[in-house]
């Protein structure tokens, strides 16, 4: 399979080796119980307050936007500029790109297409080695939209995406890139998550996973792996979504409508189990609304949000399985 789960990485030889620990009470096993609370320690991933990245005890200001894992992240300083680190002082990526790079959810890898059309990156490790020659891809697809990188996994496999374009990459296997329009063609990868690989059925109209831009029969969106030939190998439908992330048990949205436009908060997350039970809502603390940002899943029970009063901005943690966000106790 292509995607590891954060909570177990594998080096070169593929033996299973420890991943970082969550947070005291947060569990990674998705045969437990449901949890007895939600713990109101500091995120265990990368998360932004008013600008400023908080990576463990650590901060840094004039921030945008952000991304990745405890071994390394990526951020964005206006007006379009990227930094990325691997728990240090971050480092300027000194590469010209029309569409943010991508970390692993892990942090251990960053990938980026640069406007010469020329798809790399690099291992954050400090000791890390980079992906060795770049492989030429078209910088816009068919439509003329930026050519970006779908996902980079945790094994630092990296997938390019667009209608039309389609490529997948092992650097560190010593393989050549695979053609995915030939063996997946049509499927538009757009992220990866703990659980797999969310995939947009692109075969007609559609092009992302909002469900807005299809025609009736296609824009299916699901989860799943690859093989190392680059065929598909579905695990699950996901609902139409603007943002979304997905663990091993649970998938948790937001429709598009819900955030189309200006909107700058919302009212509730949607959540469901992956194997299809019902639906149903996270809501904020009372007093607060979700910030319209990207919420991440920490682990297979817990993700964790950020949330606004209107004047400041704080993080909360919520349980799929419980029903409950609460404040987390942060900087």
């Amino acid at each position: 399979m292509l995607v590891t789960p954060r909570g177990l990485l594998r080096d070169r030889t593929g033996s299973p080796q420890p991943g970082p620990q969550p947070t005291q009470g947060i569990t990674d096993d998705a045969t437990e119980s449901v949890p007895r609370d939600v713990p109101r320690e500091p995120p265990t991933v990368p998360y932004l307050l008013d600008r400023v990245v908080h990576v463990g005890e650590k901060s840094f200001p004039g921030y945008d936007w952000v991304d990745g894992g405890p071994r390394g992240w990526v951020g964005m300083k206006p007006p379009f500029v990227w930094d990325w680190s691997n728990g240090g002082a971050p480092d300027r990526l000194d590469v010209a790109v029309e569409q943010p790079p991508v970390v692993s959810s892990n942090g251990e890898y960053l990938a980026y297409i640069s406007t010469e059309g020329e798809m790399n990156g690099f291992e954050t490790a400090p000791d890390g080695e980079g992906m060795g020659l770049p492989v030429k891809v078209p910088v816009r697809d068919e439509d003329g939209v930026g050519t970006r990188i779908g996902a980079v996994t945790d094994d630092g496999w990296v997938i390019a995406s667009g209608r039309g374009i389609g490529v997948l990459w092992r650097p560190f296997d010593g393989a050549d890139p695979v053609d995915l329009t030939r063996t997946a063609p049509g499927q538009l990868v757009w992220q990866a998550t703990r659980a797999g690989l969310v995939v947009v059925d692109g075969s007609g109209d559609a092009r992302d996973p909002s469900g807005d831009n299809r025609d009736e029969g296609d824009g299916r969106v699901y989860l799943a792996d690859l093989t190392p030939e680059g065929e598909r190998v579905p695990i699950a439908d996901l609902p139409h979504f603007g943002i979304a992330d997905v663990s091993g048990e649970w998938v948790a949205w937001v429709p598009a409508e819900q955030i189309a436009g200006d909107v700058r908060e919302y009212d509730e997350i949607r959540v469901r189990r992956l194997d299809g039970q019902a639906e149903d809502v996270l809501l904020p603390p009372a007093g607060w609304r979700f910030s319209n940002t990207q919420f991440t899943f920490e682990d297979t029970q817990f993700l964790v949000a950020r949330v606004t009063d209107g004047q400041q901005q704080r993080m909360v943690r919520c349980s799929p399985a419980l029903l409950e966000c609460v404040l987390l106790e942060t900087p």
